[in-house]
């Protein structure tokens, strides 16, 4: 559900040349624990929280919302700014937002209803709408330039628009987990709904996507047939696929190794990141990202909250709860200096690794 790749170099242009940049010059370059910022007043009546993103700067926080609404938080102080839109009992969650990567007062939503919408920050105003007849979209992301875009979800197809005008400019069709058997399966599409998709952070053209069907898909859009590659294993539902120095990230709703990193290269299993959990309710991800320093954030159902991993030494940096509910939503900026977390029950921290 947060589309976090092609912002990864700008969110670091950003940062050249303010204090904080001056300041973590002289540290040691690791973290050690978590620290919480703020807690987000959300109501009860946005009915959980499903996708959160930060602006470019991390300045803001958009959340969406089970009930169709998006609130838009400062996130230094965690109060809410505006709604761009409050939702309602009758529609649907939102369930991926993605701001432009070079435009930071647009911003794109997309959920359960199968529309995507283009907003305008300054006007708080929907300047478009796409809609996919009979889909819901769990996951949107723009490519590298920020020229393009894709959606994937419930239908199994894999669509790239034009980020200028919004129109379809390919669509990938899902494979039919029913009719081919596993060896076909690896060369077509997704044989079952997909929940993740995340562009390379340094080629414009490759995506991955991951979803039920237990197979990681490598996309290079410039083919006729999309699919180059599959990696099985990761059990994918929700955010939890990332990419960064050429490793893949995955977080999976599975008892026992949930958290997983890949060579992207080679579709090679280096390791199953340690988790902490209370050996029976099982870690069963639903979202995950890399940070600096060689740490990951990761947090779902089972754990019942978001955990912070240094997967080198293996050293669990600590926890953060919202109390019992599932962890759906996470998204980070600065590296992981400031993060969000929020759960179903609707509550939103805002935290730092330090």
């Amino acid at each position: 559900m947060i589309p976090i790749m092609a912002r990864r170099k700008l969110e670091a242009a950003i940062r050249v040349g303010k204090e904080i940049d001056s300041q973590q010059k002289g540290e040691s370059g690791s973290f050690k624990t978590i620290t919480t910022f703020n807690t987000v007043p959300l109501d009860d009546k946005m009915m959980g929280v499903y996708s959160l993103q930060f602006s470019l700067d991390g300045d803001q926080l958009v959340i969406g919302c089970g009930n169709g609404g998006i609130a838009q938080v400062n996130s230094k102080t965690g109060s809410i700014t505006k709604f761009l839109h409050k939702g309602s009992g009758s529609e649907l969650p939102v369930l991926s937002l993605a701001y432009h990567p070079s435009r930071d007062n647009t911003l794109l939503t997309a959920g359960s209803n199968g529309c995507v919408s283009l907003w305008d920050l300054e006007s708080c105003s929907e300047v478009d709408t796409v809609i996919e007849g009979h889909n819901e979209i769990n996951s949107l992301d723009f490519c590298l330039d920020g020229g393009t875009y894709a959606t994937a979800g419930k239908d199994l197809n894999v669509r790239l628009y034009c980020a200028e005008t919004n129109k379809l400019l390919k669509m990938y069709e899902g494979g039919n987990s029913l009719l081919l058997d596993r060896d076909e399966l690896s060369e077509f599409g997704h044989g079952m709904r997909i929940f993740a998709l995340r562009f390379h952070p340094e080629e414009n053209n490759l995506f991955v996507t991951g979803g039920w069907d237990n197979q990681l898909k490598i996309w290079d859009s410039r083919t006729a047939s999309g699919v180059q590659r599959s990696i099985p294993g990761p059990h994918i539902c929700g955010s939890g696929l990332d990419i960064k120095n050429g490793r893949i990230l995955t977080a999976s709703w599975v008892n026992h190794n949930a958290l997983q990193l890949w060579d992207f290269g080679t579709g090679r299993l280096e390791q199953s990141i340690p988790l902490q959990d209370d050996g029976h309710s099982g870690q069963f991800l639903y979202c995950a990202q890399f940070c600096d320093n060689q740490v990951v954030l990761a947090g779902g159902s089972g754990t019942s909250n978001v955990q912070a991993v240094n997967y080198e030494s293996k050293e669990n940096l600590g926890s953060l709860s919202l109390g019992p509910k599932s962890i759906q939503a996470l998204d980070s900026t600065n590296g992981g200096r400031m993060f969000a977390i929020g759960d179903v029950g609707g509550q939103v921290k805002i935290a730092g690794l330090g």
